[in-house]
């Protein structure tokens, strides 16, 4: 039996689900301060949102990804956070494709679940299931 060699193999992405978090403060935010309301939520990679001719200006809402290490930890962290400079967190487990160049593609979400800034504990971490806590 001969057997031939592949001709040309295709690296296929990484597919996955990684922690998708915005949070939109109660007011625009000074940028150190901002940082320090997100501190608690150590690991994750933060973008933080400005307007494009002011960077360094006030910033209103930033975007937290990541792998989710310890959901219970989490919950405690967004309710200290509702509780004090948040108005609204949307988290979830956002699907993704990853490409070997490292390009990120987001998935759509299957589903989005609207709770109330006291039902934290009802956030399942579910994949692909956006909850918005307003």
């Amino acid at each position: 039996m001969e057997t031939r060699p592949t001709s040309a193999r295709t690296d296929k992405g990484v597919r996955g689900f990684d922690l998708d978090l915005h949070v939109t403060f109660a007011q625009a935010l000074p940028r150190e301060a901002a940082l320090a309301v997100l501190r608690p939520a150590e690991g994750f990679t933060v973008d933080l949102y400005a307007r494009h001719d002011d960077p360094g200006g006030p910033v209103p809402s930033a975007r937290l990804t990541g792998p989710l290490r310890d959901p219970e930890a989490l919950r405690a962290i967004l309710a200290a956070w509702l509780a004090g400079d948040v108005r609204t967190v949307e988290v979830g487990l956002h699907g993704f494709l990853r490409s070997s160049t490292g390009q990120t593609d987001w998935m759509p979400w299957k589903r989005n679940v609207v709770l109330g800034r006291a039902e934290v504990g009802r956030v399942t971490f579910e994949e692909g299931v956006r909850y918005v806590l307003e």
